[in-house]
This record gives C-alpha cells, sequence and structure tokens, in this order.
C-alpha cells in the first residue's frame, strides 16, 4: 500500500505542502474554511503524520532502552517481573511509535551506539554503572525505585506504600500480630514489601513475624502454619497475586481460623479480588512506562512519582 505524503494532500486541496503542514498542526494564519477543507481532504485520502520523519527533524530517534540483567532469567518470578514490565514497555512506546531496545546491564559500552531517547532501568538490584554512564551521556534516565542523581525521574512502585498502608488498615481493624508472607526471591518489589513491614513494625513497636513461602508454593502451608504457631491474629500475603492464597489452601483443602484477619496483595487479579468481596490492595507496576513517557515529553526536570495503588475493602476473613 502506497503512503499518502504531504504532496498529495496538497495537490488534491489545490494549496501547498506549507500549507497541509500549518492546517494540519494548527499554525500559520489560514482561514477558518481553508484548515477544515485541509483537514477534510487530509482525511478522505487516509493521510498520517509520519512520526518519525517529525522525530529526525527534532533530534528524536524514537526508541527507548530497556536494561535486562544478565542473570533475571535465573529466576522464574523475577523472569516473569521482568516479561511484564519489558511488555508493558512495549505496549506503551507502540501506542506513541517508539521502539524498544534491550541493553545488558553488564554492557555500558554499548550506550555509545545505542540510538535511545531514554532509558528505563526497571529493577534497582541490577548493575548500575550503565546508569552513571547514561547520566554522563546526558541520556534522560528513568529508574525503579532508585534515586540516581541527575536523572530524569525516579518512579517509586508503590510498593512500600502499599504495605504500610495495608499493615495500618489491618491494625484499625484490631490485629495486634501482623505476620507477613513473603516469596523465598530476590525481585526487587519482595525485598521492598519486607523491609516496609520490618520499618512498620520497628515503629510501631511489633513483633515481627515472616514467614517465606518457595516457588512453587509447597510451603505454603507450613509457612502459614509457622505464623499462626506465633500467634499471628493476622496475616498480610505480599506473597500471593490475590485470590491464588485462597485457591491454593482450598486445593489442599485447608481452612484457615475465622478470626485470622488476611490481606492480600495484587497486580494483576484485583477484579477477581473485588467479585470474591475480599479485602486487597491493588497496585499498578505497568503504569510506569506512561510516566516515564509523560516525563520524557515535559522535559529532563528531575522528580519523583509514586504510582498509584487502591486498598479495595472488602472482608478480612474467610
Amino acid at each position: 500500500m502506497t503512503r499518502v505524503t504531504l504532496r498529495d494532500v496538497a495537490a488534491r486541496a489545490g494549496v501547498s505542502t506549507a500549507a497541509i503542514s500549518q492546517a494540519l498542526n494548527g499554525r500559520g494564519n489560514l482561514s477558518a474554511e481553508t484548515r477544515e477543507r485541509i483537514k477534510t481532504v487530509a482525511a478522505e485520502l487516509g493521510y498520517a503524520p509520519n512520526k518519525h520523519a517529525s522525530a529526525l527533524r527534532s533530534g528524536r530517534t524514537m526508541s527507548i532502552g530497556f536494561v535486562m540483567a544478565a542473570n533475571s532469567l535465573q529466576d522464574g518470578r523475577r523472569a516473569l517481573q521482568r516479561a511484564r514490565q519489558l511488555d508493558a514497555l512495549v505496549q506503551a512506546g507502540a501506542e506513541r511509535g517508539f521502539t524498544v531496545t534491550v541493553l545488558p546491564d553488564s554492557r555500558p559500552d554499548l550506550l555509545v551506539g545505542a540510538q535511545i531517547d531514554a532509558l528505563y532501568f526497571p529493577d534497582p538490584a541490577d548493575d548500575r554503572t550503565i546508569l552513571r554512564d547514561a547520566v554522563a551521556a546526558g541520556i534522560p534516565v528513568a529508574a525503579n525505585d532508585l534515586t540516581v542523581p541527575g536523572s530524569m525521574l525516579t518512579i517509586r512502585t508503590g510498593y512500600a506504600a502499599a504495605v504500610r498502608a495495608g499493615l495500618a488498615h489491618l491494625a484499625e481493624g484490631g490485629a495486634e500480630r501482623i505476620g507477613f508472607l513473603v516469596d523465598e526471591s530476590e525481585v526487587p518489589r519482595d525485598q521492598l514489601g519486607e523491609s516496609a513491614y520490618l520499618a512498620w513494625s520497628a515503629v510501631n513497636g511489633r513483633t515481627p513475624l515472616v514467614a517465606r513461602v518457595d516457588a512453587g508454593r509447597r510451603r505454603l502451608v507450613p509457612a502459614l502454619h509457622e505464623l499462626l504457631d506465633a500467634d499471628a491474629d493476622a496475616v498480610f500475603a505480599y506473597c500471593e497475586e490475590g485470590p491464588e492464597i485462597y485457591l491454593h489452601l482450598e486445593e489442599i483443602e485447608t481452612v484457615m481460623p475465622r478470626d485470622l484477619q488476611l490481606l492480600v496483595l495484587c497486580t494483576i487479579d484485583c477484579e477477581m479480588n473485588a467479585r470474591l468481596g475480599i479485602t486487597h490492595l491493588c497496585l499498578h507496576p505497568e503504569k510506569a512506562p506512561e510516566v516515564m513517557f509523560a516525563a520524557l515529553d515535559a522535559g529532563q526536570t528531575p522528580r519523583s512519582i509514586e504510582l498509584p495503588f487502591e486498598l479495595v475493602r472488602g472482608t478480612t476473613t474467610r
């Protein structure tokens, strides 16, 4: 299919290409009638601006760099998290005509030849040398849960803030010994959550009760009983995507005590939790690329943005 050009529109409308550009970009001193006629002709011909040509004129490459750690695929949960982060960036970029260039964190030298408008650093556990080199080269940088001197944006993913809000909610419900279920993983979100839990416990004079669950969930029930044996009267299920904890317990015919409060964190099953009427914390890590593109469009003013989360009230017992 032949691409419709400005010249095609100009020939049909009987005006210059400059007039076409002015009409479609809201510039110039064209009459309202001429402007509308040009827009109508452009729509009839199916004209679409060439974003990449415009980007070249403005000095943009229309590509975003994505940092991938060399060992990020060895941990199943970390690999899944990285896949979701990359998918969210690809989808957000595609809507704006951007491509994604994947760069290994171990090869900062590739920045020299990488034609990118910004670098997205999704995991604070990765090697940060590439970040420092990008800042030194004048490349705008957006990093998750990491403040980098000279960077464009720090994106707070909301996990720590959500943990604090969930713990406060359980405490308001009368819980005095809140247990914390977390995965046996080096995924930064797990470290953020556990750190926030330990800090909240210390500030509020609570004894921390942490139990770890393996990736295959074989230790889910022993971990839960570990907390119950420690007299936990509430459990924050940070390790599960919402209703999964109920499904796993029902599958092995394990019934939780009715006087035990349960709060779950989720990023992909929020609608399921709402239908089940479960009190849950719904996070939106997939919105990180959106705020990065907004910051890129607004300029390179260093700032920090916290991603949203919601505490959806339902029942904390089952």
